[in-house]
């Protein structure tokens, strides 16, 4: 049995140094659409490398092109981000991907945009 109660609304969560982020519900269209655009890239990486990369930077690489793609397509706004002039940043999908090049952003965006999903599993439903 499972019981379906994932979020159906964009939801708030909060990233490190005051930073906060809306969230689309991560849909399997949105993972969908995340996990293409990071192969892609990943590929594109590879590449520009003479076609291999070394096995850790590559799982690194294809973590942090996953956190990008995800916040490209998931974040809908956010506050507390601003530009090099100290005025608040637009949220743009390079932005957002722009964020996540910071490791600290990128590891508390993943968890917080995939907790609804890893709650459910966790759960157990059954």
């Amino acid at each position: 049995m499972l019981k379906l109660d994932l979020p159906i609304e964009p939801f708030w969560a909060d990233l490190p140094h005051g930073v906060r982020v809306r969230i689309k519900p991560v849909t399997t269209a949105i993972v969908s659409a995340a996990q293409h655009r990071a192969a892609r890239l990943g590929r594109e990486a590879a590449e520009a490398a003479g076609g291999e990369l070394d096995p850790d930077i590559s799982r690194g690489l294809a973590f942090v092109l996953m956190a990008k793609a995800l916040a490209r397509f998931a974040i809908e706004a956010w506050e507390g981000v601003i530009g090099p002039d100290d005025a608040p940043l637009p949220l743009t999908g390079d932005a957002a991907e722009r964020l996540m090049d910071i490791e600290a952003m990128a590891s508390a965006f993943w968890d917080a945009a995939l907790r609804p999903i890893q709650v459910v599993s966790a759960e157990g439903n059954g």
